[in-house]
């Protein structure tokens, strides 16, 4: 029934007449709902969401939904520094592998920093692949009860589990890097910050 009335009537009927959609997943028996940010420890919490209860977890697509219906569920996302994501994302979906599907010549320029940067700058980032798209786009600021960040990730994600009275017994973060960030010039500093200024001010306001 839970599947039935929410799943599907978000992904076949709501999505068709929403205008904004999001990366959802539900945990019906924590009566949860998690606003998928990614490159931010989306694996290891999709890992125990779905561990805690296999069957009443749904790792959904992106969909349209009725806030209302949810109001008594405990809603939560987690956010990263957008410069060390931004690199995260680089260097897996670019260096590591051709995820966004360049033809050769132009696979080989992105794999330079500023060229990257350069294209990215051409997207509307509320709008592009997820993986690059700002993260206060992908979490209905409306009604979100939490946001964790990475750079706190087990005592935060501890506080959700703990809300939601979900038990867990160690954290295992997987895909965890390193700081992306240390080799950076002021330059590329600079271009990224302008490009996730909102996610900056909103979740990383500088003093």
């Amino acid at each position: 029934m839970n599947k039935l009335k929410h799943f599907y009537f978000n992904k076949y009927i709501v999505s068709r007449f929403s205008r904004k959609k999001y990366f959802l997943s539900y945990n019906f028996k924590y009566r949860t709902l998690w606003y998928r940010t990614y490159k931010v420890a989306s694996r290891t919490i999709n890992q125990h969401m779905k561990d805690s209860s296999p069957r009443e977890y749904i790792y959904s697509s992106e969909v349209g939904y009725i806030p209302a219906m949810y109001k008594s569920y405990f809603k939560f996302a987690f956010v990263r520094n957008p410069i060390e994501k931004f690199i995260s994302a680089w260097k897996d979906k670019v260096l590591n592998q051709n995820y966004f599907c360049f033809e050769t010549d132009m696979y080989e320029k992105m794999k330079n920093l500023d060229s990257f940067i350069s294209w990215v700058e051409t997207l509307n980032i509320y709008e592009c692949d997820e993986h690059l798209r700002s993260q206060n786009a992908l979490i209905d600021m409306d009604v979100v009860d939490f946001i964790g960040r990475f750079e706190n990730f087990e005592n935060d994600f501890k506080y959700v589990a703990d809300k939601i009275k979900m038990p867990i017994t160690k954290i295992f973060h997987k895909n965890k890097s390193g700081n992306n960030i240390d080799n950076l010039s002021n330059k590329h500093i600079i271009r990224i910050e302008e490009i996730y200024k909102d996610d900056i001010k909103m979740f990383y306001p500088k003093n």
